[in-house]
């Protein structure tokens, strides 16, 4: 499922937000410290659930600083791949934003389940990009106070 919007925040902006998030998740998970530098195609982490002895596998497929993140998320459930596709652009920064779940197949499903499906998908991934939004553009104005 693709979704494009156009953010009012600067490329600089989203991906130290992204790279923040990813370095803080990745020392939640592991326990490990990485810098910004470690963060490249072929960096994999794993999470795991204590409560529900689950392991969930994180793999960065592809990343290149001002234009694409891409990884996959892996558990027994499902297989989620995520990517981000940054453009600048005059209003701001163009995301492309697509996900793709392994077991989510439109063969599997009848078109009203689909549709159902398809709209509550693309609400949780346009609040997904507002909700980044919205965090950089707070700690824009905390950091200006």
């Amino acid at each position: 499922m693709k979704l494009t919007r156009i953010l009012k925040i600067t490329e600089k902006e989203f991906y130290d937000l992204l790279e923040n998030d990813l370095l803080s998740n990745i020392y939640q998970c592991t326990g490990k410290e990485l810098s910004v530098n470690d963060i490249k195609k072929g960096l994999k982490y794993a999470k795991q659930d204590k409560d529900a002895l689950t392991r969930t596998d994180i793999s960065i497929l592809d990343y290149e600083r001002g234009a694409v993140y891409k990884s996959e998320i892996k558990s027994i459930a499902d297989t989620i791949t995520i990517s981000f596709e940054t453009e600048v652009v005059d209003t701001g920064l163009k995301i492309v934003f697509n996900q793709c779940f392994e077991s989510f197949k439109s063969e599997k499903h009848n078109k009203l389940m689909r549709l159902f499906s398809e709209a509550v998908y693309y609400g949780r991934m346009t609040d997904t990009l507002y909700d980044m939004e919205k965090k950089i553009l707070k700690n824009r104005v905390e950091s200006k106070e």
